[in-house]
């Protein structure tokens, strides 16, 4: 108890959190290292590496402008970001293209030219990484998904669609209203619609791992034994440490 205790100490003094990329974070190895050093003879090491992250910084800005007329999009309520995606900051407005079918064979992409331009995508059938690497592929400059409308959870914008890891183009995910009237506005010869984001992320971190070995043994005949040290941004992350 009183290990979790120290732990919470040090979530608190790091804004109740000890996710990667925060002093809680950083606070909690040393923790760590501290008391094997100072309660065992374990040789204590330890190993740096950077992880793919997506963490937010402010809020994320969606407009759209369909015959001029802008519309500022609400961030979790119309629309959320893909994690993994880069951080973008559009200077104009940039043309959308609604992708037939969904978006998940080269056919569906090869009838459209989306170079440079945003691409709409609806949710289904294929993952949403693989989506991501087709507009990639196809030189799109940004990335729209929205939801399918076809379960009663599957109109809002929900968070933790997840891109691929080594894309390299910004995306939204919206809610299936706003999705479709981006379809309806773009199906229309006549309509001229445009798309501009800004997200700003800090898309890796330092991550340390603590190594701790028996000075004795049989090489040969090792046991791994290991855990998790950090939390999440939401809370400390104690009771599954």
């Amino acid at each position: 108890m009183h290990h979790l205790q120290q732990l919470q100490v040090i979530a608190d003094q790091s804004k109740g959190t000890r996710a990667i990329g925060t002093s809680g974070f950083n606070g909690t190895l040393d923790y760590i290292t501290n008391q094997l050093k100072q309660n065992t003879d374990f040789i204590v090491r330890h190993e740096y590496f950077t992880v793919k992250n997506c963490v937010v910084q402010g809020t994320p800005q969606l407009q759209s402008e369909i015959n001029g007329l802008v519309n500022d999009h609400v961030y979790l309520t119309d629309f959320t970001h893909i994690l993994f995606s880069p951080g973008t900051n559009f200077d104009s407005f940039v043309p959308l293209v609604s992708i037939p079918n969904l978006g998940c064979q080269d056919s569906d992409w090869m009838n459209v030219s989306v170079t440079d331009s945003i691409a709409l995508v609806k949710r289904g059938v294929c993952t949403f990484p693989e989506k991501t690497q087709l507009a990639e592929k196809y030189r799109a400059k940004g990335l729209l998904m929205y939801n399918d409308g076809t379960a009663p959870n599957r109109f809002q914008a929900f968070q933790y669609v997840r891109s691929d890891l080594k894309t390299t183009i910004p995306g939204f995910f919206l809610s299936y209203n706003l999705g479709m009237r981006f379809v309806n506005a773009v199906s229309s010869a006549s309509a001229n619609v445009r798309i501009k984001m800004q997200i700003d992320v800090r898309d890796a971190e330092g991550i340390g791992n603590i190594c701790a070995d028996t000075p004795t043994g049989n090489k040969a005949k090792t046991i791994v034994i290991g855990s998790h040290s950090d939390g999440v941004l939401d809370g400390s992350g104690i009771n599954d440490n």
